[in-house]
């Protein structure tokens, strides 16, 4: 029998607990969670200003957790280890420190209880350095459950452990006991003060994984670990920063950690955090995102990123840590009793919830513009070692280079599919519309994070590209064919065919009043409104669409307005072969006046177009009005377009002279646009030269 002390004025040492906490808080939170547990361990030993702790997994049935430091009195032992649910931290004591100045970790008084999650049996062996006496007890968990189906009194339960030793000398610890050298190796490290926890008879369906416990260390206490007064190793090797942290390729801040004063439901906090990228998410999801802590241990573990959706692609690769002490420093608990998740819907915790949606989003930005950067030398050089196959001018390779470190990781990664990337989208990248179509898909991809789906899409364009139908010649072309159109028309159409170009092709009107368009919506509100009498109409308009309301308000009357519809364009269009008259004037103003009162945020402007304007113009007083021939029509539209042709000339031809996109705007357009060309570049020096340029090298002919 073991060496006791039998001072009958001492209280015996006896376990109280309430019906069920056992198996509440011991057996189910802590079932089959060994990391959880031992983590558990660990926080008692910070708590009790311990520099090192040591974990030993080297027995098949049995853990060891050890640490140097203040250890228990007996007193400790009866009043405050032996009493589940005992808080440490009430009240005024809620921010409680150490005597190392740290802050108390543990505060419900029940981790004790977890290593029954995992065991059968715990072994309790500590020193106080006030007293130099040791204590030894053991803990079995039947006896502790062994009339708990019976229990009915809602009184705390009484359970004596067995008593190794009470209150003895070291030359007194029967070691005869210490079959797996456990209390030996604790009796070398330490100095005369101390605790060892050993968990036996484990009830575990797997061995503990070595390096799985030292990555979980590393996770739930990153804070802790960085202390430079506090060591946990696990068989003998240190936990060093490198389990506790990944290697980032981007930190934020370099060193340290950033400061922040939030205010939370109403008051400042102290927010404190830092943020790291790594270049390879070669770990599991679960060790992905931002851990909260408080007091130095986990409270939110990962994966955890404050609700954010749509940027998991980005958060795979993210490893971050925010501190916030007050966390667990509330009369109510807001942190689990596992500490693997905060309240989030308490009042103290959602605006730190909120803080931490918009931070995260400003990390991931911050992280993608430097690896752009990072990136964009080495894809532009791969861009621009195309050129002579696929020819893009510098803007067009900065833009395409641009999408590509846009890309995950997983592109910039593997080489041979970034080539395969670039290459495909550069020749995407050549054709118009196309270009505009990968801008707009990649910036909706960009932010769902669906990158896979982008680079199919890619695929599917790069295969099934027709020059004559994606290419920038679409646009030119079809400027080319209706200039063709206004020419023929603009001699002998008539007003319905001239109404239906115009309303086709708006910009004919000219390009200083902005993007118009046909807008049906108001031409019905003015036929109704001709219907009712509200707005005049003249001649037999009126009379016609009461007899057919079906057939539309007046062949000769458009109206064009932009997307706000701040600019309104109203025109009044008469055949080539029709003079223009006193009434069509009127008519224009009365349609422009009606309009000004029914839009008056917007201006209204009108156009008066037919044969003999001159006679008019004189007679004009209007601002907004402009009166035209069919002739000024087409000349302003043939200079708007020259403009544009020009424009692309110079910004890729200069290099480029033979660029394909222009050669095919060209051709496209058939003789009838050579012809019209051979006009334009009579009067345009920049198009004449191109033509002469392109002539000469290509021994091609544009016929000019």
């Amino acid at each position: 029998m073991s060496s006791q002390n039998n001072n009958n004025k001492e209280r015996a040492f006896v376990l109280k607990y309430s019906h069920n906490i056992i198996e509440h808080l011991g057996l189910k939170l802590y079932q089959n969670k060994p990391t959880n547990v031992i983590a558990e361990l660990i926080s008692n030993s910070w708590d009790a200003d311990a520099e090192n702790v040591w974990i030993e997994l080297n027995k098949p049935n049995s853990v060891a957790v050890m640490d140097n430091g203040v250890g228990m009195t007996r007193e400790e032992l009866v009043e405050k280890y032996l009493v589940i649910g005992k808080k440490k931290r009430t009240g005024e004591t809620l921010a409680s420190r150490t005597t190392k100045e740290r802050c108390i970790m543990g505060r419900k008084g029940i981790g004790k209880l977890a290593p029954f999650g995992i065991a059968r049996k715990l072994s309790l062996i500590t020193v106080s350095e006030t007293t130099g006496l040791f204590y030894w007890i053991e803990l079995d968990l039947s006896g502790m459950l062994s009339d708990s189906e019976n229990l009915v009194d809602p009184e705390p339960q009484i359970y004596e452990p067995n008593i190794i030793c009470d209150g003895v000398k070291k030359s007194d610890l029967p070691l005869n006991r210490d079959s797996d050298g456990y209390v030996n190796r604790f009796l070398e490290r330490i100095d005369d003060k101390g605790t060892l926890i050993i968990l036996s008879n484990l009830s575990l369906k797997k061995s503990i994984s070595e390096n799985r416990l030292k990555e979980s260390i590393g996770q739930r206490f990153t804070v802790t670990l960085l202390s430079s007064d506090f060591s946990v190793s696990v068989n003998e090797e240190v936990v060093t920063e490198k389990d506790a942290l990944p290697t980032f390729y981007r930190r934020y801040p370099d060193k340290g950690y950033n400061t922040e004063t939030v205010k939370i439901n109403g008051k400042d906090r102290e927010v404190k955090y830092w943020v790291g990228f790594v270049e390879k998410a070669d770990w599991p999801q679960d060790q992905a995102g931002i851990g909260v802590y408080t007091h130095g241990k986990i409270a939110q573990d990962r994966p955890f990123v404050f609700g954010v959706k749509g940027s998991e692609i980005w958060t795979r690769y993210m490893y971050g840590v925010v501190e916030a002490d007050w966390l667990d420093e509330f009369e109510e608990d807001v942190v689990s009793t596992d500490r693997t998740s905060i309240n989030w819907e308490h009042d103290d915790t959602k605006d730190l919830y909120n803080w931490g949606q918009d931070e995260l989003g400003k990390w991931i930005r911050q992280y993608q513009k430097d690896r752009k950067e990072d990136n964009k030398g080495n894809v532009t050089k791969k861009v621009q070692s195309l050129q002579g196959e696929l020819e893009v001018t510098r803007v067009e390779q900065e833009a395409i280079a641009d999408i590509v470190c846009s890309m995950s990781n997983k592109v910039h990664k593997d080489e041979q599919l970034q080539t395969e990337v670039i290459n495909k989208l550069t020749s995407a990248w050549t054709h118009q519309p196309s270009q505009a179509i990968i801008k707009s898909l990649w910036s909706r991809v960009d932010s769902t994070e669906n990158e896979n789906e982008f680079i199919t899409v890619l695929d599917k364009i790069h295969e099934q590209l027709v020059p004559e139908a994606m290419s920038l010649s679409v646009m030119v072309s079809q400027r080319i064919y209706a200039l063709t159109k206004l020419e023929r028309l603009s001699k002998t159409g008539t007003e319905p065919q001239l109404q239906a170009l115009l309303e086709d092709f708006p910009w004919i009107l000219g390009s200083d009043k902005g993007k118009v368009y046909a807008d049906q919506t108001m031409k019905e509100i003015a036929k109704i409104a001709a219907i009712d009498g509200t707005l005049e109409a003249h001649g037999a308009t009126a009379s016609e669409l009461k007899d057919q309301p079906d057939s539309g308000t007046r062949p000769d009357f458009t109206v064009f307005a932009d997307s706000n519809k701040k600019t309104i364009i109203l025109t009044e269009l008469k055949s080539p072969l029709r003079d223009l008259e006193r009434i069509h004037y009127n008519q224009l103003q009365t349609y422009m006046g009606w309009f000004e009162d029914h839009y008056s945020d917007a201006n209204v402007f009108g156009y008066l177009i037919g044969r003999n304007p001159n006679d008019w113009r004189d007679k004009n007083h209007h601002k907004n009005i402009e009166i035209m021939s069919w002739e000024d029509v087409c000349r302003h539209s043939r200079r708007d377009y020259v403009e544009l042709l020009a424009s692309m000339i110079n910004g890729v031809s200069a290099e480029y002279i033979g660029d394909y996109r222009i050669r095919k705007a060209i051709e496209l357009g058939g003789q009838e646009s050579i012809d019209l060309l051979k006009k334009l570049a009579e009067a345009n020096s920049t198009l004449s030269e191109f033509f002469e340029r392109n002539n000469s090298r290509t021994g091609g002919n544009f016929g000019v």
